[in-house]
């Protein structure tokens, strides 16, 4: 698969992993603020969002301790946030309401950066399992 070696082109993929986990993190408390309407599709997102920020003081946990259990647990909850992004983005387009025009880009945006995103943490993943030393008995 696919591996990066920077964050940006000029930050480490350990800074930039606490980076991505701050900057994450403040995005998806945005999003489950914003998500609070009452109808069923919103408090969705507005769960998964939360579930995603406690993935995201994981990611700084695994990039301080480098433990691959805590990104782990950061890449699961990405892929499910954006999944549930871009089946609001789809329903939105179902039931058009007069602030899809904001959510529908900004939703497409983020995931796409999100994506990079994910690779990064990926890449720092890799790195963090290569370096386990195994000793056989």
């Amino acid at each position: 698969m696919f591996r990066l070696k920077w964050c940006c082109y000029c930050i480490g993929l350990r800074k930039g992993c606490i980076i991505i986990a701050c900057l994450d993190f403040f995005i998806n408390v945005t999003v489950a603020t914003m998500g609070a309407n009452y109808d069923y599709i919103s408090r969705i997102e507005q769960a998964v969002a939360i579930c995603h920020c406690i993935g995201c003081v994981f990611l700084s946990g695994g990039a301080l301790l480098k433990s691959s259990v805590l990104l782990i647990f950061f890449l699961i909850t990405s892929l499910t946030n954006y999944v549930i992004l871009i089946a609001y983005v789809i329903y939105i387009f179902t039931d058009w309401v007069p602030e899809a025009a904001f959510i529908v880009p900004s939703v497409l945006v983020y995931t796409a950066i999100g994506i990079y995103f994910w690779l990064i943490v990926f890449s720092y993943n890799k790195i963090v399992t290569s370096d386990t030393v195994i000793v056989e008995v």
